[in-house]
């Protein structure tokens, strides 16, 4: 919260140029400074939105992982060297080494709670010898979005209700996130 001293210092300055300069100058330094003020606040909005979608998304990664490891099911978070050669991959099954030095026998997740636009940006395509899942907790998907994780070589993992709808009843490669578990323990 400001201090009272910094508010009293503004008011006196503003005083300053109006006693001085007149109230046209005073008006057009006002608006010059309330203008740089709105885009202040814009982009301090546009921050705290971004940093809020980036921690409820890290936190569904942390719950992931807790889950899978609750489940019995060994997992890790890739870090440095690691977490840049993997780039977009969040989860390692069952571990960054077996993922690095045998792809083949390792599970690579994304977990995204949205598919919105930029999901396309932040998740990989599969590489070969790769099995990639895409985990997700969103409530909609759309048959467009459907074929197109299908062109990248992903299988996702979905709520198990949207997985009972039409559009994705016969879609082998959208799976329902109870199946989940399943599917890793055969590792």
């Amino acid at each position: 919260m400001p201090s009272v001293g910094l508010g009293e210092k503004v008011k006196t300055t503003m005083l300053e140029i109006a006693n001085e300069q007149g109230w046209d100058e005073f008006i057009k330094k006002a608006k010059a400074l309330f203008s740089d003020f709105a885009f202040l606040v814009q982009a301090l909005e546009k921050d705290l939105g971004n940093m809020r979608k980036s921690r409820g998304g890290r936190t569904f990664e942390k719950l992931v992982l807790r889950l899978l490891g609750a489940m019995g099911v060994p997992c890790e978070f890739p870090r440095g060297h690691a977490k840049e050669r993997l780039r977009r991959i969040d989860i390692v099954i069952p571990s960054t080494q077996v993922a690095l030095e045998t792809p083949d026998r390792a599970f690579f997740l994304a977990c995204k709670r949205t598919l919105r636009e930029r999901w396309r940006q932040e998740v990989p395509l599969a590489q070969p010898n790769q099995r990639v899942y895409l985990i997700t907790i969103d409530e909609e998907l759309p048959e467009s979005k459907a074929r197109e994780i299908k062109e990248r070589g992903l299988i996702a993992f979905v709520r198990d209700d949207l997985k009972e709808r039409n559009h994705l009843k016969g879609n082998a490669w959208i799976r329902r996130l109870s199946d989940l578990p399943k599917v890793l323990k055969g590792i």
